[in-house]
């Protein structure tokens, strides 16, 4: 009896410890495989909050550094790169800290294949979070990935670099509108949520096929509840090269339908904002899918540009567009008769002013043009989006007094002390960052005597050439009704009865839908408007077809 008792003491102890050792086992491979980038975020009223976590081991117990960002102009201080606090693992769960100036979010969560949620805790607000695994693929790796896909006849998708991280993708539908990033899971395999910047929960995977020789040739799609779809790679021809306008040097890619003839190319042209080359693809990637060849290039200051951001006048940024077209205009594959301009934004001042100097452009394309100048425009701006984003009226006319504040300083050269008293009293207030803050007088007198005066009415009043201009009825950076009123008297001046002007009601101001022109809401949108990259390509074959 005694013997029998002990035997079975012994048998449960031996449970007791492999179980022991298989949940400490385990425990430590779920250490280890949370050890690495994670990506995803959380909703706070409304807007998507942004939330990367790189945990690692420090000294044998769990660490790391994360990153936490906000909406764009909500006034709360963003985290970057900031290390966590409390963090504990266990076989199922995690629970961690960030902080964010004098607060922190607190996350608890649990482990399901390769994503972490649960719920968080911040100031006053309580919900849900989600974050994916995130693979780290270099950007030589991501670049072989770059085209346009061939979904069908009438469908293709873009595949480029992400707009605010180089090791990310986006992709553009340019049928269905819909837009996105692409997060790696592994060197060939992505993910994305839903909506241009949310990547929580994932709403699409897609993976790239490769032949033998590591070519890239087919994309492979799959959403929730709908058929996987094959889109093959549209053949093109990229051709990296160097233009000069003086001393500065630009670098660019020019991108060729694959056929063996001339063709009209379009020069998608970036503002003054340090913008890569790679980030203009999805525009480019339209029109080469339609057999138009574009060329993409970095703005100066970077990339393989010169020069320095956000120190240029419109003249000299039209004059490194003139030093493309004349480049264009000696190779052989390129019709000299179709060469034309794309602008957007800033870069629609760029292009318009461009095209007026030269008969050698023979169309151009305006997306969100400003028919006032830039500081009219950027009053308007601040004004308009303190408004959207329900500031009360006192607040609203206090960012705009500001902004006169600031531009007769810029003018005069009087004013500053100020102008820096309000910003000193205003640091914790939110409405200040919708103004743009000046960081000296010194750059606010700079800026008058560079940009901020320009006036763009006289460069549309000599454009005779096909003009394709349009806007979003959401728009918030662009005073929408009256640029287009000063573009149809201009074009009028002009006798050009060439010329198309659209407007997409519920577009932004880059054409992207959304219920409002907020700046805030922006990571969550999710398509451009129906048919709307259709039309640009379609008004351009019409237009190029006439100039044979």
């Amino acid at each position: 009896m005694e013997r029998r008792r002990m035997r079975n003491l012994m048998g449960v102890a031996l449970v007791l410890l492999l179980n022991s050792i298989s949940t400490t086992h385990h425990a430590a491979q779920q250490q280890q495989h949370l050890e690495g980038n994670w990506t995803g975020g959380f909703w706070l009223d409304g807007n998507w909050v942004t939330v990367n976590v790189r945990f690692n081991r420090q000294n044998e117990n769990p660490g790391g550094t994360a990153d936490i960002i906000f909406p764009f102009y909500r006034g709360r201080e963003n985290a970057i790169n900031v290390a966590l606090d409390r963090v504990k693992q266990t076989a199922d769960g995690s629970h961690f800290e960030i902080p964010v100036g004098a607060q922190k979010v607190v996350f608890d969560g649990r482990h399901k294949d390769r994503t972490i949620s649960g719920s968080y805790v911040y100031d006053e607000s309580k919900g849900t979070f989600g974050l994916t695994h995130w693979a780290n693929v270099t950007t030589d790796t991501l670049e072989k990935y770059y085209g346009t896909y061939r979904v069908s006849p009438d469908r293709a998708i873009s595949i480029s670099q992400g707009w605010g991280d180089p090791q990310t993708l986006i992709y553009a539908d340019y049928k269905t509108g819909q837009i996105g990033t692409l997060w790696a899971t592994s060197e060939n395999e992505f993910f994305s949520g839903a909506g241009r910047g949310v990547s929580f929960p994932v709403v699409l995977s897609v993976s790239f096929d490769k032949d033998a020789n590591v070519k890239v040739k087919k994309l492979l799609w799959q959403t929730e509840n709908e058929p996987k779809l094959t889109a093959h790679k549209i053949e093109a021809k990229e051709e990296r090269i160097n233009f000069r306008n003086g001393d500065i040097t630009l670098g660019g890619t020019l991108i060729l339908p694959v056929a063996k003839e001339r063709y009209p190319v379009i020069i998608i042209t970036p503002g003054d904002f340090g913008n890569n080359r790679n980030q203009l693809r999805f525009f480019a990637h339209n029109y080469v899918s339609r057999g138009i060849a574009a060329l993409v290039f970095d703005s100066r200051g970077a990339g393989e540009s010169t020069g320095v951001v956000e120190s240029n006048s419109f003249s000299d940024l039209a004059n490194d567009v003139l030093a493309i077209v004349q480049f264009l205009k000696t190779r052989e594959d390129i019709n000299q008769k179709q060469i034309g301009l794309f602008g957007f934004s800033n870069s629609a001042w760029t292009v318009s002013l461009a095209a007026s100097r030269s008969k050698d452009v023979s169309f151009v394309i305006l997306q969100s043009f400003s028919g006032v100048p830039p500081w009219k425009q950027e009053s308007f701006r601040a004004e308009t989006q303190l408004r959207v984003d329900s500031f009360p009226e006192s607040t609203v006319n206090q960012g705009a007094d500001f902004m006169r504040l600031k531009f007769e300083a810029a003018q005069t050269g009087e004013g500053w002390e100020q102008i820096q008293k309000i910003m000193n009293q205003a640091t914790s207030e939110s409405w200040l960052a919708y103004t743009n803050p000046p960081r000296s007088l010194e750059g606010l007198e700079q800026f008058w005597q560079r940009t901020a005066t320009y006036d763009p009415v006289p460069a549309l009043e000599n454009l005779s050439i096909p003009v394709l201009a349009y806007w979003g009825g959401k728009d918030t950076y662009v005073p929408v009704p009256e640029s287009i009123a000063i573009f149809k008297r201009a074009m009028a001046k002009a006798g050009n009865k060439n010329q198309v002007v659209k407007i997409y009601p519920n577009g932004r101001h880059d054409l992207v839908e959304g219920d409002s022109g907020s700046p805030s809401i922006g990571a969550r949108l999710k398509k451009f408007p129906a048919g709307f990259w259709k039309m640009k390509a379609d008004w351009l074959l019409r237009h190029v077809s006439i100039l044979k």
